[in-house]
């Protein structure tokens, strides 16, 4: 069987024919005419935004991001307005061979096959769906921290978060905007914001009796340590060996090598932590901070997951937390000085007040940051979209 098998390669190359793999853990392909029903005519509407059977191998197997079951979800409410439906990785090049011309009435979501569907269906309704803030907000405020850690290291890192998914003026492109973070960036476009939904482990109980120390601090997600700002705090929890860090992420051992910056000791490497983890629970359990002095976000999926578990988000403003003053606190900036500052006051907290700060975000969170909001807010947001569309 091995000889066939080396004799199929070997013709199938001396004829150019190319082989592949199909596994949906790193395939894409567009997928067609989700609800399609042939006795009837239906606006036709693409999403660009994951690959379809990469999305749905991933939410079957492991619990990886809220932005999975999100987008059945949207699949869902599409599917209930009873439009015909075709999906595609947002940057899924493959999918330029199955991308027609004049056929979509309304295009979803972002990356280089929303741009590519308006270009090649410029009467169809473009509708940005925004994770992040607008490719502007997020090069300048990358830029600083490049140029930040230049000045303190005299090292040179690329951008590593900007402009993967989203472009300069993007948003032009769009009819309306969906927004995950904050409005105020979107000037003269019509805005919906809708909050993303957030992970719970359900072994979870709130008010048990915790071992929360002020001094204990987490992180959790890593990718992209300098955007999210996790050099900063290195170096601040260097200088401060009675605190301890906890972060939670992959590869974070390999992210510092790149950097040139080693973990200091009062500060854990974790490795990837599953929400649904008793190592979850445990650190949820003695820290009763998470910090994200990151340079530009959406909306933190993140730090709502540890807001479900009772901790309190300390971030930077502009991030997507904006709105949510009362159960946030904020970096002044990102500055040594200021993470520094910041952190110091959070440790002098009085515990009583830690913990009637906890319950409130808790039961906000919980109340908030589920799918079943999510689902309805995004449903409200499209219906109505769509009704003013046909208004004018």
């Amino acid at each position: 069987m091995k000889l066939v098998n080396e004799w199929i390669k070997n013709t199938c190359r001396k004829l150019n024919i190319q082989f592949r793999k199909i596994d949906p853990r790193r395939s894409e392909n567009i997928v067609l005419g989700i609800n399609q029903n042939c006795l009837k005519k239906q606006q036709n509407i693409l999403i660009s935004y994951m690959d379809y059977d990469r999305t749905a191998y991933s939410i079957r197997h492991a619990k990886v991001h809220t932005n999975l079951q999100e987008m059945f979800q949207m699949i869902k409410i599409l599917i209930d307005m009873d439009f015909c439906i075709d999906v595609c990785g947002c940057n899924n090049q493959e999918a330029t061979l199955e991308m027609p011309s004049d056929y979509y009435d309304y295009i979803l979501g972002f990356g280089d096959m929303f741009r590519l569907a308006k270009e090649r269906n410029p009467k169809a309704y473009a509708i940005i769906y925004m994770t992040e803030n607008p490719y502007a907000i997020s090069y300048v405020n990358e830029q600083e921290r490049i140029v930040y850690f230049y000045e303190r290291t005299r090292k040179k890192v690329p951008f590593t978060r900007t402009g993967k998914f989203y472009a300069e003026g993007d948003e032009e492109l769009a009819d309306a905007v969906i927004c995950l973070g904050e409005k105020k960036y979107f000037k003269n476009k019509t805005v919906y914001r809708v909050y993303p939904s957030a992970f719970k482990n359900e072994k979870y109980v709130n008010n048990i009796q915790d071992d929360r120390r002020s001094t204990n601090f987490l992180v959790f997600g890593t990718k992209g340590f300098i955007h999210k700002g996790n050099d900063l705090l290195l170096e601040v929890f260097a200088k401060h060996p009675e605190w301890s860090l906890y972060l939670c992420g992959s590869r974070i051992a390999q992210e510092c090598r790149k950097i040139g910056m080693a973990l200091p000791q009062n500060v854990f490497d974790c490795g990837f932590v599953n929400v649904d983890s008793e190592k979850y629970l445990k650190l949820v359990r003695i820290c009763p901070f998470v910090l994200l002095p990151s340079c530009s976000e959406g909306m933190s999926t993140a730090l709502m997951t540890c807001m479900r578990h009772g901790l309190i988000p300390v971030t930077m403003r502009g991030t997507g937390m904006d709105e949510l003053e009362t159960y946030c606190e904020y970096f002044e900036g990102y500055l040594i000085s200021q993470i520094e500052k910041k952190i110091c006051e959070l440790v002098s907290m009085n515990p009583m007040y830690i913990t009637e700060r906890s319950n409130q975000i808790y039961e906000y969170a919980n109340q908030n940051f589920v799918l079943e909001e999510y689902t309805k807010n995004l449903k409200k947001a499209l219906e109505t979209i769509m009704r003013v569309k046909k208004e004018h």
